[in-house]
C-alpha cells in the first residue's frame, strides 16, 4: 500500500533568517497560506496535517486546519535545519555554507537531523500534509533522487510537492513550484 505525502513549504516569513529566530508570517505569507489551503482543500479530502513547531509553519498550517476543522500535529521531526545555537549575525553565512555543500560533508549532528526527517517520512502509512521548511523538503527530495547536494531544488513559499511512500521506498509524484530568483 502506498501513501501520498504533500510537502508544503511555509509562507513568506515576516522577518529573515538572520533577523529573528522564530518569526511568524508576513501579510503576504498569510495570503499564500490561505491560497495553499484552498488549493489543497479542493484537491484532497482531509488527511493528517503535521507542522514544524515554528511560528511560520504553524501559521501556514492554520488555514488548512481551520478548513478541515482539525488541528495540525506539531512535529519536531519537521523542524528547520538546526543552526547549532549561532547568534543571528552568524546564521546567514552558516546557512549559506551548509546549503552550498553536500550532505556527506556535513556534521554528524546535521546528518542525524536529516535521517530523523527521512525516518519520519518513511513511517507514514496514511496520506499526510507536512508543513515544513526549505531544507527539510530538500532533504527528502535529495534522498529520493539519490543526490548528495543539500539543495536539489528551490521550493517556493507555500509550494506543494507530492511524494509517494511505500515502506522504505519513496518517489516523487510532482515537485512544487520553484522560487523565482530576481537578480537586482
Amino acid at each position: 500500500m502506498s501513501t501520498t505525502v504533500y510537502l508544503v513549504r511555509h509562507g513568506e516569513a515576516a522577518e529573515s533568517w538572520d533577523q529573528a529566530l522564530d518569526p511568524g508570517l508576513s501579510e503576504r505569507g498569510a495570503q499564500q497560506a490561505r491560497e495553499m489551503a484552498a488549493r489543497l482543500n479542493g484537491e484532497i479530502t482531509p488527511v493528517k496535517l503535521f507542522s514544524s513547531p515554528l511560528n511560520r509553519t504553524r501559521e501556514t498550517a492554520f488555514p488548512l486546519a481551520d478548513l478541515w476543522q482539525d488541528g495540525a500535529i506539531i512535529t519536531p521531526e519537521l523542524s528547520e535545519v538546526p543552526s547549532a545555537g549561532l547568534d543571528l549575525g552568524n546564521r546567514r553565512a552558516w546557512l549559506t555554507s551548509v546549503m552550498e555543500g553536500k550532505w556527506s560533508e556535513q556534521s554528524d549532528h546535521l546528518q542525524s537531523w536529516r535521517e530523523t526527517i527521512l525516518d519520519f517520512t518513511r513511517k507514514q502509512t496514511r496520506d499526510a500534509v507536512f508543513v515544513t521548511h526549505f531544507v527539510v523538503i530538500n532533504s527528502i527530495i535529495g534522498a529520493i533522487e539519490n543526490n548528495d547536494n543539500v539543495v536539489v531544488f528551490r521550493p517556493d513559499h507555500c509550494s506543494i510537492t507530492k511524494i509517494q511512500v511505500s515502506g522504505d521506498s519513496m518517489s516523487i509524484i510532482e515537485k512544487g513550484q520553484e522560487a523565482v530568483t530576481v537578480v537586482k
